[in-house]
């Protein structure tokens, strides 16, 4: 995979990192990123997965969750029963931490909405919100979420990703 050789090549330039995060808002299917990090040898032992978070636009991510699927979510390698999902779905799905973020440009009772929508289809994240795109802090809400320490005792995980939605 190109973005595990990326990713090593880096190490390989610069040599040890506190932090790399992997802005993957383009991604069809987040979990199929996670599988990578537990399966490369190369990468287990000097990588360490924390979690996946995912960004929602409290203004617009109801729009993005009732759009038609595209292509590319309707033929991703998951089984999944019933109507299609969105790229939105399957990123929130995903998600270990969902942070809301433009929680000011909404109304309360649309950001009720969206509340809602998001635990329907993630209720296992922590959820945070932001005003004015304001973190109240990083470490434990997007860093040290050590989401994946005891994925080593989760059957069937290289094979089947990580989501929160599969059976």
């Amino acid at each position: 995979d190109t973005g595990v050789a990326a990713i090593e090549s880096l190490i390989t330039r610069r040599g040890a990192f506190d932090y790399i995060m992997l802005e993957t808002s383009g991604l069809a299917d987040p979990g199929n990123l996670a599988p990578l990090f537990w399966v490369d040898d190369g990468l287990g032992s000097s990588i360490y997965l924390d979690g996946i978070v995912t960004l929602v636009d409290a203004k617009n991510i109801l729009l993005s969750l009732d759009e038609p699927a595209t292509p590319e979510t309707v033929e991703n390698e998951h089984e999944h029963e019933g109507s299609h999902l969105t790229t939105a779905h399957l990123q929130i799905s995903h998600a270990d931490v969902v942070i809301i973020n433009k929680c000011d440009v909404v109304t309360h009772e649309q950001l009720e909405r969206v509340r809602k929508r998001v635990r329907a289809i993630n209720g296992l994240a922590k959820m945070h919100e932001t005003r004015f795109g304001q973190i109240p802090q990083l470490e434990g809400v997007l860093l040290d979420l050590h989401a994946y320490d005891r994925v080593d005792a989760m059957p069937d995980m290289e094979a089947k990703g990580h989501s929160h939605l599969d059976p």
